[in-house]
């Protein structure tokens, strides 16, 4: 498990979420003022998320992030998991940074279940290997047609925390973009053993020359 901190943002968390799992209530609930603190990631499992409730003077470590809003939600509909994001974990070793481009930019995204959800683009959760000395690679981060990341922003409606992989996520840039982006036709990156800058062993030999020159200099 790794554990990193978050942005700093007023969030309400779903009372019922902070009373165990036999009381979680999916629809409509009470809701507690608290800042993002952290998060954690268990390969195979879902992010669970660190928040600081002043009210309380505690910090309550695993909520899950469709408890999770940027304003009350007062509709009766249910919000699940897959109402809020499409994978789990593919690593313990995370990392969390902004894409500094994209920062600010709306952003559009198709849930499991078709609906659609749009806000604005906050952080970006990704996934590494574990250290090469603490544990044998058993995730998939550095398999690259099976990479993905976890991209964050509220939505705009409900203002549930959601995310998506760039494949399932459109950034509407203000300055770069168009007004009707074409549909993507791109395909998943698939790695070669074929690339590489170092197959043609033409550096044997005389490695100490400016240059690598094979002539002495």
């Amino acid at each position: 498990m790794i554990y990193k901190n978050l942005p700093y943002k007023e969030v309400w968390i779903k009372r019922s979420f902070l009373m165990g799992p036999d009381n979680f209530k999916w629809a409509s609930d009470e809701y507690v003022q608290g800042q993002l603190v952290g998060v954690k990631a268990v390969q195979s499992s879902v992010p669970l998320f660190e928040v600081y409730l002043p009210e309380y003077a505690a910090c309550y470590d695993k909520v899950l992030q469709c408890a999770i809003f940027e304003k009350p939600y007062t509709g009766d509909k249910e919000i699940r998991l897959d109402d809020v994001a499409w994978w789990d974990c593919i690593s313990d070793n995370i990392d969390i940074y902004s894409k500094l481009i994209l920062k600010g930019s709306p952003v559009a995204m198709k849930t499991r279940n078709g609906e659609s959800r749009t806000g604005t683009y906050f952080f970006t959760l990704d996934f590494k290997p574990p250290p090469p000395n603490e544990s044998i690679d058993y995730t998939e981060a550095q398999w690259w047609s099976e990479h993905k990341q976890k991209n964050f922003f509220f939505d705009d409606e409900t203002g549930v925390l959601c995310c998506a992989p760039n494949n399932k996520l459109r950034y509407f840039h203000y300055s770069l973009g168009t007004e009707e982006p074409k549909r993507p036709f791109f395909k998943v990156f698939e790695p070669s053993n074929e690339w590489s800058h170092e197959s043609k062993g033409q550096f044997f030999g005389d490695t100490k020359s400016f240059d690598y020159s094979k002539e002495n200099s």
